[in-house]
């Protein structure tokens, strides 16, 4: 990711309408798995640290990024568990709850990723992990992410079983709104043109992640889905969100 995204991610967290709902979903979810009681937990790209007290209600929580800006941000936050990936690697421990939130799409080689974390597992250890959805609505924000790609549901799915995890949960996410989103996405496409300075770029990234006077209502439609994902999956959306295991 551009350096310059981190601190608009930092500062986006704790009030744009999308990172609070898809706090608000994922924290649902990690409660139903029912884990056990101090589980070790490892967010693996954790970034900023958005999900890092989620995930601390549960365990012991490490945090993993490349980024010193990102690892940096998680301190002032006050996580001081935070390392490297090469420093991560080399300790070698291995956890019961391995978590990619938004990930795995910066990784060239996906399937040596998932196979990486899939090592740090105990035996009946889970995954859970976001990516976005659909190739169709690459956009420069994607590219500005470095991400090499958006998923489809069956080849994240090819992609977890050639890792070898089992799929418990498979759902895709921001349902409710995917219309509208995709609909900007693909007029933007359709009419817009990438940023041609530094003051366009700015301001494209600035658009992103602007709290709006709608924020709080985005915010409650995305949120509500968890009811939903509680009993069930939806069959599109602007992510998807799995939950993976590794054999016992």
């Amino acid at each position: 990711m551009e350096t310059e995204l981190y601190d608009y991610f930092y500062q986006a967290e704790e009030r744009h309408w999308w990172f609070r709902a898809r706090r608000t979903i994922l924290a649902d979810v990690l409660v139903r798995m029912h884990l056990p009681q101090n589980a070790r937990i490892a967010d693996v790209g954790c970034g900023t640290g958005g999900m890092l007290p989620v995930l601390a209600r549960h365990g012991r929580v490490t945090g993993v990024d490349e980024s010193p800006l990102a690892r940096e941000y998680c301190v002032r936050s006050g996580f001081q568990d935070v390392h490297s990936p090469a420093d991560w690697e080399s300790k070698g421990e291995v956890y019961d709850v391995v978590t990619a939130f938004d990930v795995i799409e910066h990784v060239e080689d996906d399937v040596a990723f998932l196979k990486a974390l899939y090592a740090h597992l105990a035996p009946g250890g889970y995954l859970v992990a976001t990516v976005p959805a659909y190739p169709f609505l690459w956009s420069t924000f994607d590219e500005m992410n470095h991400h090499y790609r958006r998923y489809t549901g069956e080849a994240l799915k090819r992609s977890l079983a050639a890792s070898g995890f089992s799929v418990v949960r498979f759902t895709h996410m921001n349902a409710f709104l995917f219309p509208a989103l995709a609909g900007a996405r693909l007029f933007d496409r359709a009419f817009g043109h990438p940023p041609q300075n530094e003051v366009e770029r700015r301001r494209m990234v600035e658009s992103w992640f602007r709290v709006g006077p709608m924020n709080g209502i985005l915010e409650r439609i995305f949120a509500f889905e968890r009811f939903w994902i509680r009993i069930g999956a939806f069959p599109f959306g602007a992510s998807i969100l799995t939950v993976a295991r590794k054999p016992a």
